[in-house]
């Protein structure tokens, strides 16, 4: 849950460790001794550390959240991101927000079968919800919720399509796919902690 602030809080961090030293290194005013300048300097650091956590928080969010694509699920650089994500998905369309990823992508209905059937075989015991627990689950997606889901990011539903489920995480993560039966394309809704 607090995982897209630990990044941030590091560099916050090592900044300000940084900031402290070399303002006790090198005091200004040059009269000012250092222990009153190590004073001053974490002074100024327990101030500034917030505005600047923040700052930088949304300089690294700007680089690991929003659209991306990928040929290939090799592509994927980060481990979250290839959760719950087929290994043999191809033109992977993300878009990566802290708490999961929406994505579209290309895989043959056969081939996801029976990824899906390896999924619920090797982490179903795990499940907080039985295989066919979810109520729409192999059922025609309904649009409207389609769009509510993925409307901000301008997907169009695919009419026609089925839902699946991956096994559900206790905390609720756990993925929903939206299985297009006359093409090969998926959309999926990812949600982690």
């Amino acid at each position: 849950m607090l995982w897209p602030v630990i990044l941030p809080f590091q560099i916050t961090c090592g900044v300000m460790l940084f900031v402290v030293l070399a303002y006790t290194a090198f005091p200004y005013p040059p009269k000012l001794t250092r222990a009153k300048a190590f004073v001053f300097g974490s002074a100024f650091g327990l101030i500034a550390f917030i505005p600047s956590c923040t700052g930088i928080m949304m300089a690294v969010d700007t680089v690991r959240f929003g659209a991306f694509h990928y040929d290939s699920y090799d592509d994927v650089p980060d481990f979250r991101s290839r959760r719950y994500l087929p290994e043999k998905a191809t033109d992977i369309f993300m878009h990566k927000h802290a708490n999961g990823y929406f994505a579209r992508y290309e895989l043959p209905e056969r081939e996801f079968r029976s990824y899906l059937d390896e999924l619920w075989q090797e982490y179903g015991q795990y499940s907080a919800v039985e295989r066919g627990g979810f109520m729409d689950e192999g059922q025609v997606v309904d649009c409207k919720m389609f769009d509510l889901r993925f409307g901000h990011i301008g997907w169009d539903c695919p009419a026609g399509s089925l839902v699946y489920y991956s096994p559900s995480e206790p905390d609720g993560g756990g993925a929903t796919y939206y299985v297009d039966p006359n093409s090969s394309s998926i959309t999926q809704r990812t949600g982690f902690w």
